[in-house]
């Protein structure tokens, strides 16, 4: 790849990557959730998601998240006053804490869910499914270049 390549190639990716986080904010302001930062949306995103597999742990969250857990903490701490999220003692071993979701937090995740889905459907009508299948095949490669990473990054 020359200079001119890697320079729109980083152009493209913070570019696009600003533009995601642009379009997600002002959705959820246009569909009347003011009341949450992008950061604790993806929390409540992440407690949903690993919840399904009884991985709700702080310490679950915060690699998924690929956070410290001391950001995690701030972040949960904030949702549960916020009524999002609550600490419950695991059933089996009463020193473990699991983070779940209230009522209103699987609501907000449900207009997440549907906000990223219409995302990747308007995604998918713009770039067809040969260059879909590209694009997708690309991303996988650069999720587990930065996955690999941030697992260095942790480790030190």
């Amino acid at each position: 790849m020359d200079k001119n390549q890697k320079e729109r190639l980083n152009y493209f990716l913070v570019h696009i990557f600003n533009h995601i986080l642009s379009w997600e904010e002002s959705s959820f302001k246009e569909m009347g959730i003011s009341d949450l930062s992008l950061r604790e949306l993806h929390v409540i995103e992440a407690v949903c998601n690993l919840k399904k597999s009884d991985k709700n742990r702080m310490s679950d969250i915060a690699n998924y998240l690929s956070i410290t857990p001391g950001s995690l903490t701030t972040s949960v701490n904030t949702l549960v006053k916020k009524g999002y999220l609550v600490r419950e003692n695991d059933k089996n071993d009463r020193r473990v804490v699991l983070v779940v979701t209230s009522e209103k937090a699987e609501k907000v995740n449900d207009i997440h869910a549907t906000f990223h889905s219409s995302m990747i459907e308007k995604v998918a009508e713009a770039v067809g499914d040969d260059e879909s299948r590209v694009l997708v095949k690309t991303l996988e490669k650069l999720s587990i270049f930065f996955t690999e990473k941030s697992e260095v990054r942790r480790r030190k």
